[in-house]
């Protein structure tokens, strides 16, 4: 776990299981515990997300392969999420285009690729998803 995903896993739970529980009002206390939820997410989102988009990217590659021409599409300079994300965006451009057009062919291999593209969406959207969050008991 990077610093900054430990920090915000602990400045959430902190919030959920210390502070929360001493506020008066289910206004307050389900904002700050949404707001710690949130943080513990997010802390978790930002340890994993370089290695997300690295995969989204060479998943991305593999299925426009031989389809669809993305020399003009330079890789990342980098590991910063910023530049993988660019990189990542401009692919999946150009894989959306690339499954409107197989969506309407009827051929076997069409078919195929679709079924990849598909799957290569389920695969990434599930790993975008995250955990839910586990806390000790609230102390006293």
């Amino acid at each position: 776990m990077t610093d900054i995903a430990m920090i915000l896993d602990r400045l959430g739970k902190k919030l959920v299981a210390d502070v929360t529980p001493k506020l008066e009002g289910d206004y307050a206390a389900g904002h700050v515990s949404m707001t710690g939820l949130m943080m513990v997410m997010a802390g978790e989102m930002w340890d994993g997300a370089s290695e997300r988009l690295v995969n989204e990217i060479k998943g991305i590659r593999a299925l426009l392969d031989g389809h669809v021409d993305i020399s003009a599409i330079k890789a990342s300079p980098s590991l910063k999420v910023s530049d993988l994300t660019v990189e990542r965006d401009a692919l999946a451009r150009q894989l959306i285009a690339l499954q409107a057009a197989v969506e309407t062919r009827g051929d076997d291999a069409s078919k195929a690729l679709n079924a990849r593209i598909w799957g290569h969406l389920m695969q990434t959207t599930m790993a975008r998803m995250p955990s839910p969050p586990s806390f000790a008991p609230p102390e006293d």
